[in-house]
């Protein structure tokens, strides 16, 4: 299994890829708020640092009540908390389960990787 800190870095990666695709390709070809929710908090948690949910929103260019959806969402999956009405500027962590699954996700895709580069 890695490390939360490799995890981390896998999951940077993962963002930063994601961004650069709209540098090739049209930016309405590609849309998963939640994930980029996701992976922000994962990351964050990491690095213990705190986001909310207009800094996620404004960093991927995901509009205000689209993201406060998201959030809506993702609270009532039980996956971030700190968020309950979709309040944009309040701090959010991801729950303890979710964490351990983007562990067990990103743990796969370093395999993943692996086996594709052998």
């Amino acid at each position: 299994m890695i490390d939360h800190d490799e995890a981390a870095d896998l999951a940077a990666f993962m963002l930063a890829f994601r961004r650069s695709r709209t540098e090739e390709l049209p930016a309405s070809l590609f849309g998963e708020p939640s994930w980029d929710f996701l992976l922000e908090l994962f990351i964050a948690d990491a690095r213990s640092v705190r986001m909310t949910g207009r800094d996620i929103s404004e960093l991927h260019r995901i509009p205000a009540a689209v993201a406060s959806r998201w959030l809506l969402h993702l609270t009532a999956e039980g996956l971030i908390v700190g968020d309950g009405t979709g309040d944009l500027d309040d701090p959010l962590t991801l729950s303890g389960a979710a964490i351990g699954k983007m562990e067990r996700l990103l743990y796969k895709a370093s395999m993943l990787k692996h086996r594709v580069s052998e």
